[in-house]
């Protein structure tokens, strides 16, 4: 690679949309004692959260809309060790380094020139076989090209070679792996994101290398060669860091009828919480549920669903919901999901639980890549059972076992 040249310290931002192929500068954020964004323009919103005003928005810490992408966890160190000899990593810098590449419409111009990248195909991410592993790879050659959040070990990547198991050209994938903690969470995730497409919530397309070690989603936030904007609900409701695991469903579902105004995305969102706690899911925090929409339009709705594990297997994470419902994270009963839809001003949440309990049985009873996980399917089972059982939980169902991964 080319030897990079980077500054010691970032401590000004111009941040862009690029509209049309051209990029339109919104406005700039700086740090100094504080971090501080002031618009250049009075048309179009960075956030929902923050409309245009004459007026700097200054936080202690970087604003929530800046934030939701920063990376967590194994990709974080790895970055921060990399370039440490180059300067001082913050986040400032590490907004510079997402550049133009970042989930969502917003573009970080600092004035950075990083080298070019050679190119990957979906088919040799896939089909890859040498003794070496492959995600190291890819996260040596791609980590300065797109900075994602979260903690598990990710990368984006970027390609315009057609696939040979794809009729389109894959243009924007972001590829995971798994560590020891987590044996096959390539796997999970996969079946977690094929039961949620059996059930007709629509996610992205996914892949599963034939070596098991790794997982390829696409990227929803590109649409027919426009990028939308994205704002997860840690972002609209002014949570920072673990915050996200501070707020409850009944508010997420209020959230969404705030920003969009409209009880079909109310639905479609009550449709993701119920699937989420069926599918047994513990980790659906506010950052995994999203809004998107065309910067400076009104035509806000649910992003579609992303980063769906069945957690209950892993014994290092507690057995227990990201938010609560009712007050109480313990995953809940059938009644308990009526009383959240009714709540929401749904129709027939009786009818919409049972659909998708009924779908994700019937993918999981014909699935072969669940088979791969020793218990996965007995234990999905185990969650679904909630879905049909109005009473009082028995304390078979929950046992507390350590904090989440984050």
């Amino acid at each position: 690679m080319t030897e990079l040249k980077l500054p010691l310290s970032i401590e000004q931002l111009s941040v862009q949309y690029n509209q049309n192929r051209q990029a339109l500068d919104l406005g700039i954020l700086t740090h100094g004692t504080h971090h501080s964004f002031q618009y250049t323009q009075q048309d179009i919103p960075i956030s929902l959260t923050m409309k245009c005003r004459d007026d700097a928005y200054n936080h202690g810490a970087i604003h929530p809309i800046f934030s939701q992408n920063l990376p967590e966890g194994f990709v974080r160190r790895y970055i921060s060790e990399k370039l440490a000899r180059y300067g001082k990593i913050s986040d400032m810098y590490f907004l510079a380094l997402q550049g133009a590449n970042g989930i969502g419409a917003l573009d970080f111009d600092a004035g950075l020139h990083l080298p070019d990248v050679e190119q990957i195909t979906l088919t040799d991410i896939l089909s890859w076989q040498s003794k070496e592993k492959l995600f190291p790879q890819l996260l040596e050659k791609y980590y300065l090209r797109g900075i994602l959040s979260g903690v598990q070990p990710k990368v984006m990547i970027n390609t315009d070679v057609q696939s040979r198991v794809a009729v389109q050209q894959q243009h924007h994938l972001i590829v995971k792996t798994y560590d020891e903690e987590f044996p096959l969470l390539t796997v999970n995730e996969f079946v977690c994101m094929e039961a949620a497409r059996h059930c007709q919530l629509t996610p992205p397309k996914t892949y599963l290398s034939e070596n098991l070690e790794n997982y390829v989603i696409e990227r929803f936030d590109k649409v027919e060669g426009k990028r939308l904007a994205f704002e997860d609900f840690s972002t609209l409701m002014g949570k920072q860091g673990d915050e996200k695991y501070n707020s409850s469903y009944e508010s997420l579902l209020k959230a969404v009828r705030l920003y969009t105004g409209s009880i079909s995305q109310v639905e479609k969102a009550y449709k993701l919480i119920v699937f989420n706690c069926l599918i047994g899911n513990g980790d659906a925090h506010l950052k995994n549920f999203a809004l998107q929409y065309t910067l400076g339009e009104k035509d806000v709705v649910l992003a579609p669903p992303y980063d769906i594990t069945h957690t209950i297997i892993y014994d290092s994470i507690d057995n227990h919901m990201a938010l609560s419902l009712k007050k109480s994270k313990a995953f809940p009963n059938k009644n308990d999901l009526i009383d959240l839809g009714i709540t929401a001003g749904i129709n027939q949440s009786a009818d919409i639980i049972d659909f998708i309990a009924d779908n994700i049985s019937d993918y999981i009873t014909h699935s072969q890549e669940i088979k791969l996980i020793e218990g996965l399917r007995g234990s999905i089972e185990n969650s679904l059972a909630l879905a049909r059982y109005n009473g009082a939980l028995k304390e078979n169902y929950r046992h507390l076992k350590k904090k989440k991964h984050d």
